[in-house]
């Protein structure tokens, strides 16, 4: 009895001694399997579902726009307010004035300056004393001698002036001379006090 024992005590240790390793060796594949299959599944989630970049948007409707107000008086063809979006030179602030009149004195400017604020400017004009003619010229009679006594009254604007009038009769009022040909805005007021429509 007791020899069986002993043999089989051994047997069984021997069955112990060689079934211990395969399932460690087991449990070592089967955790080694899921792990792989953990950070197989990681990238597979990184590759189908890509993080996207953050994209910003600029609210250009939050951007102020600062209005440059310029008010121009005295010698320009349209006085007036003005209203710039930008820094604007005295240049072209005077040609959106439909620029200045001939006897504008330019001195006092220095035309390059740039006005980057609100501002009023006045242009002077050239003190010239204009004596009141006695005698107007009546442009819906006058011939062509009498046109060019007029003070701004070259002998081309003055030849305008009588095939304007041949061709479409008396003038009813003063401004309707700017419908003639080389006769201007700034010439029609030069001439404006030395005529009349008879």
């Amino acid at each position: 009895m007791n020899g069986e024992k002993t043999s089989l005590t051994s047997s069984y240790k021997i069955i112990v001694l060689i079934h211990i390793p395969s399932t460690i060796r087991w449990r070592y594949d089967m955790k080694q399997a899921i792990m792989m299959t953990i950070i197989l599944v990681i990238l597979g989630w990184f590759w189908l579902f890509p993080r996207q970049e953050s994209i910003e948007y600029i609210d250009q409707a939050a951007i102020p726009y600062e209005i440059i107000e310029v008010e121009i008086k005295g010698a320009v063809l349209f006085p007036g307010v003005y209203h710039f979006f930008e820094p604007i030179t005295l240049e072209e602030a005077f040609t959106y004035a439909g620029g200045l009149l001939e006897d504008a004195d330019q001195t006092s400017f220095n035309m390059s300056e740039v006005i980057i604020r609100d501002r009023q400017i006045t242009v002077s004009s050239i003190n010239v004393t204009i004596e009141t003619p006695t005698v107007l010229v009546n442009v819906n009679t006058a011939s062509f001698k009498e046109l060019i006594t007029i003070p701004g009254m070259t002998e081309t604007r003055a030849a305008s002036l009588i095939i304007y009038r041949e061709q479409y009769g008396k003038f009813n009022h003063i401004d309707e001379i700017i419908n003639v040909n080389n006769i201007g805005t700034v010439t029609l007021e030069k001439i404006k006090p030395y005529i009349t429509l008879g």
